[in-house]
């Protein structure tokens, strides 16, 4: 990949994958043991972006309109014929995403697409579009990259001519532009450029019909020995080093010669793990050199698992774990009797602590610390500690309004030992399920920080029966097992036939795709920690006669 477009995809996205070429495993199977009741699904959570556990809805989200673009030229190398079939909306917002971060990747990402069958991503107008961004001199500027160097001017124009060639427009322009265009190639060809460059000059005057000169296809491929003993960034620069080789050699019309053992069993073990891009490259290494469309069988079952019903695929590698979902895996792990102790995580949490990115707000610095205290870490911090009893952290009078921002930060401070000022509570009328579950936080966050006794008077358990009973058709299932939990914690009993209709109501909300354990909020297709957390607490009061609690 050439710098511009490794500019291009720090725009796309705000995390990069870190997992790459591993000899054996993929990252996500690696980590500290756990009890043998915690089943094996929690550990696919793992974010390979960060280490942090991440929020299952993630897995409902597509991709970004680069991961499509790799993924579905996979499958054409692999021999499918994959077919996406987006609405007008979902079209729209691709080619927003893919503009916003390059005009020129941009749309090359889209081309994919649209060859696939999402003819609205990509049409005529783009390929006047890419021409106007065409200098005198024979380059194209993207000014999303903001690159002034010749690199960066050789990767915006290898991607406009790849654009025009793909609408078919490259054919029609004027033969003074494609000359020029070719000039300034050859002038830089003539430069001794390093491997990336060479090959992206080389399929540049391949896209413009030109000759690819043998000054700079007389490289060697790039020397594969000892590969597995390297270090992982070594490996997967040497990946794509090797990619770039094959890219000159099949540009110029040669045959690459690469050591394809090597490469077949870094296929084989990372074929689960790789981003798409390095994927895309590995199989484009392997076809080049002789592999049939049949070897990569592994490869298109991982695929057509990601795929939506719309033909995009979702990108395992951009889900980005956050201590927030992190925390709720811990809470779970906690209510079930799984060991909450995790040597994996803890190293997470202390990289992003120790990061650039570290929050900066009370809030998020208490989460991080609770979480890293609730994975095996030291005690928090004076400074941290002190967050507990900073009323712009732990708000010292409670009202509707913020009553969920003081629950998520008492229940913070509880769990990691430390104590809260008893707060002040701002009566409200529990009117709608909007104040209903504003009082259940309430009563729930009291006795998670142990101030049961400070309930305030007016917030009782017959307050809240109408609500734990029939709590109307919009209540979540989050929203009905935090009401009934805080009912009962304030005297309330649930008879047989309110336990029945909850048993009911959650078995209709039990698991999805890959977490057959885990709840859903309402009747969308992904599960939320959150829910199952809340599900599973209630299940606990009960005695499990809800049957939700893993056995």
């Amino acid at each position: 990949m050439s710098h511009a477009r490794r500019v291009a995809r720090k725009a796309a996205w705000a995390a990069v994958a870190a997992c790459v070429l591993m000899p054996a495993v993929s990252c996500t199977s690696q980590g500290s043991h756990h009890g043998s009741r915690e089943p094996a699904y929690f550990q696919s959570l793992v974010s390979q972006a960060n280490g942090l556990y991440y929020h299952p809805f993630l897995r409902e989200e597509r991709g970004s309109p680069e991961a499509q673009s790799y993924a579905l030229r996979i499958l054409e190398e692999t021999g499918a014929k994959p077919k996406v079939t987006v609405g007008a909306t979902t079209a729209a917002a691709l080619r927003s995403d893919a503009l916003k971060a390059s005009a020129l990747w941009g749309r090359y990402w889209l081309v994919p697409l649209r060859e696939a069958g999402a003819s609205a991503v990509l049409g005529p107008g783009d390929a006047q579009d890419v021409e106007k961004l065409r200098t005198g001199r024979g380059w194209y500027e993207d000014p999303a990259l903001g690159e002034k160097s010749d690199e960066g001017r050789l990767g915006a124009t290898w991607a406009a001519l790849e654009v025009e060639a793909a609408t078919g427009t490259l054919a029609k322009l004027p033969a003074a532009d494609k000359a020029a265009t070719a000039d300034w190639l050859g002038r830089l060809a003539d430069g001794r450029p390093q491997l990336d460059e060479a090959a992206a000059l080389a399929r540049c005057l391949h896209l413009l019909g030109k000759f690819v000169p043998g000054s700079l296809t007389s490289v060697a491929a790039p020397d594969t020995g000892r590969f597995t003993e390297r270090p992982d960034k070594e490996r997967a620069a040497l990946l794509e080093d090797t990619y770039n080789y094959v890219l000159l050699q099949e540009s110029a019309g040669k045959e690459p010669h690469v050591d394809r053992k090597t490469w077949q069993q870094a296929l084989s073990h990372n074929v689960v793990s790789l981003d798409y891009d390095q994927l895309y490259n590995l199989v484009h290494i392997l076809r080049a050199t002789g592999s049939s469309k049949g070897a990569f069988s592994a490869v298109t079952r991982r695929l057509e698992q990601e795929r939506m019903q719309d033909g995009t695929v979702r990108d395992p590698s951009s889900y980005l774990g956050t201590p927030d979902a992190s925390l709720f895996v811990q809470q779970l792990r906690s209510v079930a009797g799984w060991p909450v102790r995790d040597k994996r995580l803890l190293a997470a949490v202390e990289e992003q602590a120790n990061s650039q990115d570290a929050p900066r707000d009370g809030a998020a610095r208490l989460n991080l610390a609770a979480l890293k205290h609730s994975a095996g870490g030291e005690p928090l911090s004076r400074q941290e500690a002190a967050l507990c009893q900073d009323p712009s952290t732990v708000p010292a009078t409670i009202t509707a309004d913020n009553v969920v921002a003081w629950q998520r930060a008492a229940w913070d401070c509880a769990e990691s030992g430390v104590p809260i000022p008893v707060p002040s509570v701002t009566r409200w009328s529990v009117d709608d399920l909007e104040r209903a579950q504003a009082a259940a936080t309430l009563v729930v966050g009291l006795h998670q920080a142990g101030q049961e006794d400070r309930t305030p008077g007016w917030l009782t358990a017959n307050v809240l029966r109408r609500w734990a009973a029939d709590p109307g058709p919009r209540a979540s299932v989050y929203d009905r097992a935090l009401i009934v939990r805080a009912y009962l914690l304030l005297g309330g009993h649930a008879d047989e036939s309110m336990v029945r209709h909850l048993a009911s109501q959650f078995r209709a909300h039990r698991g999805c795709p890959g977490l057959p354990g885990l709840y859903r909020p309402d009747d969308e297709p992904g599960c939320d920690l959150k829910t199952t957390w809340a599900v599973w607490e209630l299940d606990k009061a009960l005695d499990q006669k809800l049957g939700t609690l893993p056995s």
